[in-house]
């Protein structure tokens, strides 16, 4: 499932781009998996996809750190409350 080219609804173009680099690693991580899931590996491969998955463990636990929650906070600040919508 790819990511679409599509504009996100966020006021915030830091956000919008943080989120778009974390639905492209979240995507590079499920195909480490399905490549972790194949039968034929080898252990050299293994290590490979190991490492690689683990610098992409990393990439997005800094990736989702505090500034990132802030700014997902401060975006749902921005949204009005369904009860004035109507």
């Amino acid at each position: 499932m790819q990511i679409r080219d599509r504009a996100l609804p966020v006021a915030s173009p830091t956000l919008s781009t943080l989120i778009t680099e974390l639905g492209s690693e979240c995507q590079n991580v499920t195909a480490l998996i399905y490549q972790l899931q194949s039968p034929h590996l080898s252990a050299r491969q293994q290590a490979e996809i190991l490492a690689e998955l683990l610098a992409a463990a990393i990439h997005l636990n800094v990736h989702c750190g505090e500034d990132f929650q802030t700014l997902i906070a401060q975006e749902m600040e921005t949204l009005p409350d369904d009860d004035e919508q109507e």
